[in-house]
């Protein structure tokens, strides 16, 4: 579909060794940094690191730790809560970095402002009319996923506890350092396989909502609401909040540090593809149901499109951003150039069979792409043939898998990328 009804650009195009392509991949981060994500701003900065508990947890065979981590400029300091899980073991062990999408609280998921307070058919039929506006297309009605975001049943009240009213899960929290079975957050299982886990909230960070930014991190580099048209996005400042992490991993003695990954789900896949994108520490990269702006190519989307993004999330990117929308065959780049800049790396790309809306078929066709930078270091060409339900395909360092299901993060997530990782790293 993409590569017929719409020209992709070729990653490779004017690199045809290992050193042309280092040249260009930093004009291609340069790109994205001053047209999508946006730059931070050009502050000195610190961070430190502050042990809090390190307690054993027996019923797992592993190590609980809590700790905060500071990061300080000349405006002032944000601190943010970090909790590590990690396996007994007589060697280090790899790791991987979550930017949690979920949140510690049960408040229900902030919508867009443009559906606070309206009841879910309101906001189905508001919702429908932008979808016709921006052209997106959907194979299945928008309905379910918005009482699922919204916690709510189709006349509007609350639905009953654990349910939408819809038949799906309402919204649920997800406590770091107590929740060992969320599909979200395995501790249980990813202690089993040898593998720790440091997450982070990303809302601790800086909050998801238009009206607040910049409330947190972003405030003390000196972001103003009126922002410069390259300036960070919220997903810039989680990606970079994932990298003041990182600068803190050696603090962790059990941990591997050359064996990292970075992963998150939804708007925080995007912000762990760019953090993986920019942090060549982070040994692989895990963008889950990343969608649009994400791993799933910006042309010839299905689902979510630049249009209907930047209507709902606007402060997520630069304002620069918004240029392109409707013109996204104007961009320099695509998705798939982002991946690319994450050879010669392990990348593992993941999707949920029914998620529409991230468009998986986007996000196989853009690893599929990005894949042939791998190729010029030497890595076998990436499998051409999609996977069904809850399989994985992995050629090398490059992987992608269909988790049967919807748009969340779930333990098959998190087994492909530590089957992936741990072979590869």
């Amino acid at each position: 579909m993409y590569q017929t009804e719409m020209k992709i650009p070729d990653v490779l195009e004017g690199s045809g060794s290992t050193e042309q392509w280092k040249e260009k991949r930093e004009k291609v981060l340069a790109d994205f940094a001053a047209i999508e994500y946006g730059k931070r701003p050009d502050l000195s900065y610190e961070v430190f690191w502050n042990e809090l508990v390190k307690e054993e947890a027996l019923e797992l065979d592993a190590i609980h730790l809590r700790a905060e981590i500071t990061v300080k400029t000349e405006l002032g300091g944000v601190t943010f809560p970090v909790t590590a899980f990690i396996p007994v073991s007589d060697e280090k062990v790899p790791a991987a970095v979550l930017i949690c999408s979920q949140s510690k609280s049960p408040e229900p998921m902030k919508m867009p402002v443009q559906m606070e307070g309206k009841s879910v058919p309101e906001m189905v039929e508001m919702f429908s009319g932008m979808l016709k506006q921006f052209g997106v297309v959907m194979e299945q009605s928008p309905m379910e996923m918005l009482a699922g975001m919204a916690g709510k049943s189709l006349n509007g009240a609350p639905a009953a506890e654990g349910n939408t009213g819809l038949g799906m899960p309402a919204p649920r929290p997800l406590d770091l350092d107590h929740d060992y079975d969320n599909g979200h957050w395995p501790v249980r299982e990813m202690m089993k396989r040898g593998m720790a886990l440091i997450g982070f909230y990303a809302n601790d960070v800086e909050k998801d909502e238009a009206s607040a930014y910049p409330s947190g991190l972003a405030k003390i580099f000196g972001t103003k609401e009126e922002r410069a048209e390259s300036e960070w996005g919220i997903l810039a400042v989680w990606a970079f909040a994932a990298s003041c992490v990182m600068d803190c991993v050696p603090s962790i003695a059990e941990i591997d540090e050359k064996r990292v990954a970075v992963a998150g789900h939804s708007r925080c896949g995007k912000a762990a593809l760019w953090s993986g994108a920019l942090d060549e520490r982070f040994a692989a990269v895990m963008p889950n149901g990343s969608g649009c702006c994400g791993a799933a190519l910006s042309r010839g989307k299905t689902g979510e499109n630049l249009a209907s993004i930047q209507a709902f999330f606007p402060h997520w990117f630069a304002p620069a951003f918004r240029q392109y929308i409707g013109r996204e065959s104007e961009l320099p780049f695509d998705q798939h150039f982002l991946l690319a800049a994450v050879a010669p790396r392990v990348l593992q790309v993941g999707s949920g069979s029914e998620d529409a809306w991230a468009d998986p078929s986007g996000e196989y066709q853009a690893t599929c792409l990005a894949s042939k930078v791998w190729e010029l270091y030497g890595n076998e060409p990436f499998a051409r043939e999609k996977p069904g339900k809850d399989e994985m395909v992995v050629s090398g360092k490059v992987g992608y898998h269909l988790r049967k299901g919807p748009h969340k993060l779930d333990v098959f997530d998190w087994t492909c990328l530590a089957r992936h990782m741990m072979s590869e790293t």
